[in-house]
């Protein structure tokens, strides 16, 4: 059933184009139905609708629907061109065929801008090679190109700018950094320098010997209080000499230099 189907519409299609392209048209569609069919039993190594029993039958059949394929498009090509360049000719008058055409002034759009500011006159306009946003050259009008050229000269511009004020707020951060750093790094060798001196004076306080309390003078031995020493002799014996004025025992007949020290002999 289904070979029943497709030879009716291959053979549908010859007849189509075999009345738009003759012979060539043939050669054309049956080139192309043979190309297809080989082809499906080449890669799907199963059975098309002619029945190719193998790969081997569906490579020649692709190849000999290749070949037919190349010759019908030559043959159609080379029926149609006579009828073409003859239609082409006969709407041509033979006052067009004779005349020699007028030169124009050529649309400098329409040619390559290689140089920028270049100028160029056209239908009395000035057109200037202009570097466009794509940073590409265009041609354009001299009043484009001036505006054109103003908006890139303020972008510029305004790129410089935020580019400097980048520049100059890092280089700000950076020394108000660096600033900190240092400051911080003088308070901290200052606590340093502080601390080593407390701990210094520590260590001088704790190898200083202590202060010694002066010893207490010895007393003199109390006399007795009504003591009386007939002489020197008596004090010595009672050990009591010498003997200082204001002491008990003291008198002037003891002192004989009167220097306030008696029996100091």
């Amino acid at each position: 059933m289904l070979f029943w189907i497709v030879a009716a519409l291959v053979l549908l299609l010859v007849i189509l184009f075999a009345a738009a392209a003759g012979f060539g048209g043939v050669l054309l569609i049956l080139g192309l139905v043979a190309l297809l069919t080989g082809l499906y039993a080449l890669l799907f190594k199963r059975r098309s609708w002619v029945g190719l029993p193998h790969r081997r039958s569906g490579g020649v059949v692709a190849a000999a629907g290749l070949v037919a394929l190349i010759v019908g498009v030559g043959v159609a090509g080379a029926t149609a061109a006579p009828g073409g360049n003859t239609d082409k000719a006969a709407l041509v008058s033979p006052v067009q065929q004779s005349a020699t055409p007028t030169p124009t002034p050529t649309n400098p759009a329409n040619s390559a801008c290689l140089t920028a500011a270049e100028t160029r006159q056209y239908n009395k306009q000035t057109l200037v090679c202009t570097m466009g946003s794509d940073q590409r050259l265009v041609w354009m009008t001299e009043a484009d190109s001036k505006r054109v050229v103003a908006e890139k000269a303020a972008a510029d511009k305004a790129a410089a700018d935020k580019l400097a004020a980048e520049k100059a707020a890092a280089e700000k951060a950076a020394a108000d950094k660096a600033a900190a750093d240092k400051a911080a790094a003088d308070q901290a060798a200052a606590q340093l320098a502080a601390e080593q001196a407390a701990a210094q004076k520590a260590a001088q306080e704790a190898v200083k010997p202590a202060p010694v309390a002066p010893a207490p003078a010895p007393a003199a031995p109390a006399a007795p209080a009504a003591a009386y020493y007939a002489n020197c002799a008596a004090a010595k014996a009672a050990g009591a000499a010498p003997l200082y004025a204001g002491q008990p025992g003291y008198r002037p007949g003891l002192d004989g230099d009167s220097d306030g020290k008696a029996c100091e002999k």
